[in-house]
């Protein structure tokens, strides 16, 4: 009996696995849940390789910043490549910044306008894209946890 539900849960489990899709190769956990679509197949190798153990571990692989930098100046994507590049300006700027500013600082009123601008704007462009993300089809999953890789550079 014991060894029954032994193989029964062996067989359940599967390794994580690349497979084509319509939208290019998925990459899939051992829940056989879909994790990430690439165009390119050497992208999605480098991927699954890795995110090894997350995906083995049916856990939600952990982003680096090294690679929502991959693919910045990549001829294939559109308008993705920009898009990415200058979020990533912004998000160095914004950690500068944040430790620049003093909680007791007094600020000119067009520097806090412009800091108001910028945190409403990006929060419209996540609220729109994460309406749209809930509104189209495939698997729910949480957001992925962010870790900064890149090396240290002066952005000013």
């Amino acid at each position: 009996m014991r060894l029954e539900k032994i193989q029964t849960e062996q067989q359940t489990k599967t390794k994580p696995y690349i497979a084509k899709t319509n939208e290019g190769w998925g990459v899939y956990d051992t829940n056989k849940t879909r994790v990430q679509v690439f165009e390119d197949m050497d992208k999605a190798k480098s991927y699954l390789k890795k995110h090894l153990p997350e995906l083995k571990e049916g856990r939600k692989p952990v982003i680096y910043m090294s690679e929502l930098m991959e693919g910045v100046l990549d001829d294939t994507d559109d308008d993705g490549w920009m898009a990415k590049s200058e979020l990533y300006k912004i998000a160095k700027y914004a950690i500068a910044l944040h430790g620049m500013i003093s909680d007791t600082d007094s600020l000119d009123p067009w520097i806090q306008s412009k800091i108001t601008k910028a945190s409403d704007y990006m929060g419209s462009i996540k609220h729109y894209l994460e309406y749209v993300e809930i509104n189209a089809p495939g698997p729910d999953m949480d957001a992925p946890e962010f870790i900064d890789d890149m090396p240290d550079e002066d952005i000013f």
